[in-house]
C-alpha cells in the first residue's frame, strides 16, 4: 500500500503498477496520521489493496 497526497496520486499509481503489474485499488484515507510516501504531507489516498 502506498499512502499519497493529492499532488502525488499519479506517481503512486505508476509505482504500484510498476511493482505489481496490476491496476490498484484506490481508497480515501480517513485519519490524519498517515503521510504521503513521496513528500510527507498528510495522505489523502491509499493506493493498493
Amino acid at each position: 500500500m502506498i499512502f499519497t497526497c493529492e499532488e502525488h496520486i499519479d506517481a503512486a499509481i505508476d509505482e504500484y503498477v510498476d511493482e505489481t503489474e496490476r491496476a490498484p485499488d484506490l481508497a480515501p484515507v480517513d485519519n490524519d496520521e498517515n503521510r504521503c510516501w513521496f513528500c510527507g504531507k498528510r495522505a489523502i489516498y491509499v493506493v493498493g489493496s
